[in-house]
């Protein structure tokens, strides 16, 4: 039975700023032991929440506050545990990590948590399929797998509004050109680049067919928003995939 961690206070390494709205957390482990599989979530613990001039807690709200985030780090680096956020509208505690959190600060930590991930023996061919933030638990998956060098074929689908929304994209590249079993594939819903030759609009059956060559041959991982994921399953079930072989992890 898999270990689950109870608010292990982890010390903030580093806050990377990916776009103009999503960033990374990097939290060091410091020699501590916490494993999980690629592809789950933790909760954070903020407690209690600081204050500065940019940031106040209002309304009464709580000031220890804790959320669910998907890690984007490979289990194989035992050195930190990263996640992947993006700022919304009403994204409270991810305005706060972007204009208070600094290096140095502490944070709870609670996990690991969720069954969607691979299996740490799985050797299959994987299809990736995400929109915005649901990047985050397939990069975990995808630096896991090629961490791993499982000689196994690897296809990530990506779907972004703009260019400049895509999180990890000098990444991804970087990895497609390093690593011959990987391939990623990327879409616009509103096209913003001149030079654009990636795939347009929001994910379908044909883009997908585009991407593989034997698509039984793979099993597919998804994250997104709710509509994009039921759209790509009633997709992936037209094109003859069987739902055993389609994992599925939504974010609201």
């Amino acid at each position: 039975m898999q270990q689950i961690y109870k608010d292990v206070g982890l010390e903030v390494q580093e806050i990377k700023r990916l776009t103009e709205d999503s960033y990374a957390v990097r939290l060091k482990l410091n020699g501590v032991k916490f494993d999980y599989y690629a592809g789950q979530f933790i909760m954070l613990k903020f407690d209690p929440l600081k204050e500065t001039e940019d940031f106040k807690v209002l309304n009464n709200i709580p000031k220890t506050q804790s959320r669910a985030y998907s890690m984007s780090s490979s289990p194989v680096n035992s050195d930190f545990l990263e996640i992947t956020s993006k700022k919304t509208p009403n994204g409270f505690i991810s305005d706060y990590m972007l204009k208070v959190l600094r290096p140095g600060d502490i944070i709870k930590v609670s996990g690991p948590y969720g069954k969607f991930y691979v299996d740490e023996n799985e050797n299959e061919n994987l299809f990736l399929i995400g929109a915005g933030s649901g990047i985050s638990p397939l990069m975990s998956i995808l630096r896991f797998y090629l961490d791993k060098s499982k000689n196994s074929k690897v296809i990530m689908l990506f779907s972004n509004k703009k260019f400049s929304d895509i999180i990890w994209y000098d990444e991804l590249n970087t990895m497609q050109k390093t690593h011959e079993e990987f391939k990623c594939f990327f879409t616009l819903t509103q096209k913003d680049h001149e030079d654009w030759n990636g795939f347009e609009g929001r994910i379908n059956g044909e883009m997908i067919k585009k991407c593989v060559g034997d698509i039984n041959n793979y099993k597919f991982y998804i994250c997104g928003p709710p509509l994009m994921v039921d759209s790509t399953i009633i997709d992936l079930k037209n094109l003859g995939v069987e739902i055993s072989r389609i994992k599925i992890e939504k974010y609201d």
